[in-house]
């Protein structure tokens, strides 16, 4: 693994600001400048896999220059932008691209450069001045321009540094692009003359293809030679394949690269500061190019390609030297017609469209790319997801994650119950692997650690010390899709030691959670980490805070018996619970999301149903049919045959005949059908006549009062 602290250097080309003053073929008044600017293949899964992989979970949303220059026969070079001439001596460009021509001229000394073509339809001499005497002394010549007698003197012909060339002669020009051909370039100065061949080419338009690299490198991932290191590093590199096309992380630098010549000219002629301001006077007039980056899947999205160079989201890197332009943009960053960047999930599509009757093609010509957008992934190696580990230092935490190589990640390890925290630090791998040791040796042994990682949202799971319960449940907010109503809670993880289930509870006016506030549960849930929904019962009609608790499956029968089955799971005599809020779209009253007195006290089953009575057991006789027992309810609700219902008051009926009433407030109708009550017996009056006090003890206290009467008659 690559330490993570390194950094790709990523160089960039300046070029000084310099006023020199001189004759013409001796000195030409001008300035050079080129301010670097920054510039710039992939479906989704949802929730865990068998396999463990965790995902980020995602929805549609909810709605929906300045340029210098030369005039006349003394031209200077401007402060427009460089980024798309090439880096070395380039005698074999394309129509409408940079030639760089070494003319070999020395230090403070000026010579003659001729350009003519081979078939004398272009002819053009310049005086060219070494004016800074650094080797080469390098000619500028832009085809795009060159061939126009109207734009021969500006931008045309241009020298590095502070080197200047002006035009001395045009015996013929085009009037249009230089035209496809040899030309011989002869350069004249004090040692002789020196004949070179430059060739120019038809251009051509050829395909769109994706590199990827982390999104913490965006922003200097901002020249062609930064690019160019970022490849022999691996910093930039190939998506992986699919059969929707190549893929890439939602948040990796997506590094859009066509394979183009004849345009590089086209962007220096634009005069503007920057090749993203170049870009945008192209694309935005359309007569040659125009770029569309969208999504294409579930959610529909478009880049707003002006708006994003504008907020620094999208850069433009030009490399004429191996004909590719590079268009770098964070997904996450970009201005765009949706709400949200997960929009971008899914299927995408990045076309340029190039139109008829330019200098670069005859016909209409479209290059495209479609690709995949995937969400952040991830898998801890642990056993179903949870780590064990010690209260010791060089604690191994290793995975794999789908975000590009390269990418820097931080580990976060904090207490569940406490205030212990650290961190640590890994590089994802060319294969997408990532490892790192976590100092815990100041950690509190026996305890539970949330682990997860900074980059990447709900990357939550367990990390324990010594003997501790590998139990957790996380949960802090979902908000509801709908504004009127909520039927399920997702956006929940839980660890699970052993098969339960995860329950939810309303918070009560006063805060104090306990069985009777159950509105909901999820499916059977096995060991490990997973994200379950939890279905309510009642449905949800304004936002509230709403408490999730772990359950066993005390039964092993998958169905929530509680409470008169499948007790709270307790860790340090506590019940093991998360606190979060569900929130209506659109519903201004949001909630506390840490209510002040939360209490959450959830007995266990059998502290509230009492003693459950065994299951009949049949008799040894033999017979001829199948064989059957009948369960018996709680002694509480067996049906001796007294009316036990309250006076005045409406009953409910249990599954097997018994008459519940509904006015003590400790008794609750569970789940599956079964009545279960709790026994509140304080000594004090009873609603009717006292404990003990039925009709026939009545009865014979009246006779023993007759008879004491009687008794007392004289």
């Amino acid at each position: 693994m690559g330490d993570p602290s390194e950094r790709i250097m990523l160089d960039r080309r300046a070029v000084s600001t310099y006023g020199v003053l001189f004759v013409l073929a001796v000195a030409v008044v001008g300035a050079t400048g080129a301010p670097t600017l920054a510039a710039g293949e992939s479906g989704s899964t949802d929730g865990p896999t068998a396999d463990g992989v965790y995902h980020d979970r995602s929805q549609c949303p909810s709605l929906g220059t300045e340029g210098g220059g030369s005039s006349g026969d003394g031209s200077t070079a401007s402060s427009h932008s460089r980024e798309s001439y090439p880096d070395a001596p380039h005698m074999d460009v394309a129509r409408g691209d940079i030639a760089a021509i070494e003319t070999g001229i020395g230090r403070n000394q000026a010579g003659s450069v001729r350009i003519e073509s081979t078939d004398g339809e272009f002819n053009v001499t310049l005086t060219f001045a070494n004016n800074d005497g650094r080797k080469p002394a390098t000619l500028y010549l832009n085809t795009y321009l060159a061939g126009n007698e109207s734009a021969a003197a500006d931008l045309a012909y241009t020298a590095g540094d502070d080197d200047r060339v002006a035009v001395e002669e045009r015996d013929a020009v085009s009037g249009s692009p230089m035209p496809v051909g040899a030309y011989d370039v002869s350069i004249e100065t004090e040692s002789g003359t020196e004949t070179k061949r430059l060739t120019v080419d038809d251009p051509s338009v050829d395909d769109l293809t994706l590199l990827r690299a982390p999104g913490d490198r965006f922003d200097r991932l901002d020249t062609d030679r930064s690019i160019t290191d970022g490849r022999e590093s691996g910093v930039v590199s190939d998506p992986l394949l699919s059969a929707d096309g190549p893929q890439a992380a939602l948040g990796d630098t997506m590094v859009y690269r066509l394979n183009a010549s004849g345009i590089y000219g086209l962007l220096a002629a634009q005069g503007g500061g920057s090749a993203e301001t170049n870009f945008l006077e192209i694309a935005d007039d359309g007569d040659v190019f125009n770029l569309s980056i969208r999504s294409t899947g579930e959610c529909q999205a478009s880049v707003d390609v002006s708006s994003s160079v504008d907020s620094g989201a999208l850069d433009v890197v030009p490399d004429s030297t191996d004909e590719t332009l590079y268009v770098t943009t964070d997904l996450r960053r970009v201005a765009s017609d949706a709400d949200s960047a997960d929009s971008f999930l899914g299927r995408g599509r990045a076309a340029y469209q190039f139109e008829a009757g330019s200098h670069v093609t005859d016909s209409d010509v479209t290059t495209d790319l479609e690709y995949v957008v995937l969400d952040r992934e991830y898998e801890y190696d642990g056993d179903r997801g949870v780590l064990t580990r010690s209260a010791a230092s060089a604690q191994p935490v290793a995975g794999e994650t789908n975000l590009a190589p390269g990418t820097n990640l931080t580990l976060n390890v904090t207490e569940i119950s406490g205030d212990y925290g650290t961190r640590a630090r890994a590089t994802v791998a060319d294969d997408g692997s990532f490892e790192t040791e976590v100092d815990l040796s100041d950690a509190p042994d026996n305890e539970r650690f949330t682990l997860s990682i900074a980059q990447i949202s709900n990357s939550r799971t367990l990390l324990t010390t010594g003997d501790a319960a590998e139990t957790a449940v996380w949960f802090e907010e979902y908000e509801s899709p709908s504004s009127d109503e909520v039927t399920v809670v997702d956006d929940v993880r839980v660890a699970l030691e052993d098969d339960g289930f995860v329950a939810a509870y309303a918070v009560p006016p006063d805060e104090q959670v306990t069985h009777e506030d159950l509105i909901g549960r999820s499916d059977s849930l096995e060991s490990g980490v997973q994200d379950p929904d939890v279905a309510l019962d009642e449905t949800l009609t304004d936002s509230q805070v709403v408490v999730l608790a772990v359950h066993r499956n005390t039964d092993d029968d998958a169905r929530f018996d509680y409470p008169a089955d499948d007790s709270p799971v307790r860790t340090d005599g506590e019940t093991v619970y998360a606190a979060g809020r569900v929130v209506l779209s659109g519903d201004s009253s949001v909630p506390p999301r840490d209510p002040r007195f939360l209490s959450v006290r959830l007995r266990p089953a059998d502290e509230i149903t009492g003693t459950p009575v065994p299951t009949a057991t049949p008799t040894a006789t033999r017979t001829d049919g199948p064989v059957t027992t009948t369960e018996l309810p709680p002694p509480t609700l067996r049906d001796d045959g007294t009316e036990t219902a309250t006076p005045g008051e409406e009953g409910t009926t249990a599954p097997n005949g018994t008459a519940v009433s509904t006015a003590d407030s400790n008794g609750t109708v569970g789940p599956n059908g079964t009545a279960a009550g709790t026994d509140t017996d304080d000594g004090g009056p009873t609603d009717e006549l006292g404990p003990g006090f039925g009709p026939a003890a009545v009865l014979v206290a009246v006779v023993l009062l007759a008879v004491a009467a009687v008794a007392r008659r004289p």
